[in-house]
């Protein structure tokens, strides 16, 4: 959805239909996603004891599991935080309770759309529909995507040293080097273009829009929305140690300092439904190389899937209540 093409601001109808995907493509990259999705995890699922899986699920430990979908939860709120200040630094004004109610329903359709993408795409919809300014908005929702990865990619960058696997170095660089090329194309308004393509309504709200966001990163508010995602990466990380302690996983604080931000980072890409597969391949492979049993790093990251979808569900309600 391309501001150009967007109703303005004033004329947002909180009753609008919501967006829908493009028909025969949309459909063949889901399905294509779903494939890659099921072919990862069967895959991984050939690959562990899935006795030891039902003795683990039978002897886990609730109290360390619930502790860990509580840290997911609390994740939310800042989040939301988050969100708020790049919003009303790039011109979107919204009250905190606006953009927490937003960010519970786009976490809920992140999680049942087919693509994590859907949950932005629900609040800008959702935002637009209660009165927040579009263009703005849109450069707040990339600003906020962009901020979460880059501090990702930040941790990352700091435990490469101690990074040695081949396919976890390899995925941790691919993340370096994505991010990379995302901040590069946030300075592609600075080249010159021919008259007649500048005037264009739709390359002149594009090239306005990454002028934006870059002048909202390289500030005080991006600063500090930067702070607050590796606050929220740590969280993630200690959620991670709980979930392991729960199956009866030994001390892996260091490990998943390591794994945790290359598995996040890898989720984000858009090659399977919603992260799943991705995610626990990367985790598997990350967690090996400390020691840690397929079993035991595959059920770690699905249960760390469930954690973010347990978090999610508020979102319905709140999504009915914004309609």
């Amino acid at each position: 959805m391309s501001a150009a093409s967007a109703p303005p601001p004033a004329e947002a109808n909180p009753n609008m239909a919501m967006p829908r995907a493009n028909g025969g493509n949309g459909a063949r990259w889901l399905v294509l996603k779903a494939a890659v999705t099921f072919a990862l995890l069967a895959y991984l699922a050939s690959k562990i004891d899935l006795v030891g899986l039902e003795t683990k699920l039978r002897t886990l430990a609730l109290s360390p599991l619930a502790l860990a979908a509580a840290i997911i939860m609390a994740e939310v709120p800042i989040v939301a935080f988050r969100w708020m200040v790049l919003a009303r630094r790039t011109g979107a004004q919204m009250s905190y309770m606006l953009a927490l109610r937003l960010t519970f329903a786009g976490l809920f359709f992140g999680q049942v759309l087919p693509a994590s993408i859907g949950g932005d795409v629900v609040r800008g919809w959702l935002g637009a529909g209660n009165g927040v300014a579009l263009q703005p908005l849109i450069a707040s929702l990339i600003l906020d995507r962009l901020i979460a990865l880059l501090a990702a990619v930040m941790l990352i960058a700091a435990a490469l040293p101690w990074i040695t696997a081949t396919t976890l170095q390899m995925s941790a660089q691919i993340s370096i080097v994505v991010v990379l090329v995302v901040l590069g194309g946030l300075f592609v308004d600075l080249l010159p273009l021919p008259a007649p393509l500048k005037n264009i309504r739709l390359v002149s709200t594009i090239r306005d829009l990454i002028s934006q966001t870059r002048r909202s990163l390289f500030s005080k508010s991006g600063a500090g929305a930067v702070l607050i995602s590796l606050a929220v990466h740590v969280m993630t990380i200690v959620a991670v140690t709980a979930i392991a302690a729960s199956l009866g996983v030994g001390d892996v604080i260091s490990a998943s300092a390591i794994v945790v931000p290359v598995a996040l980072v890898a989720a984000a890409m858009p090659v399977s439904v919603n992260g799943w597969g991705v995610r626990e391949g990367v985790m598997v492979a990350g967690f090996a190389v400390f020691g840690v049993a397929q079993t035991d790093a595959f059920l770690i990251s699905v249960l760390l899937g469930f954690s973010v979808v347990l978090s999610a569900l508020p979102g319905g309600l709140t999504w009915l209540n914004l309609r």
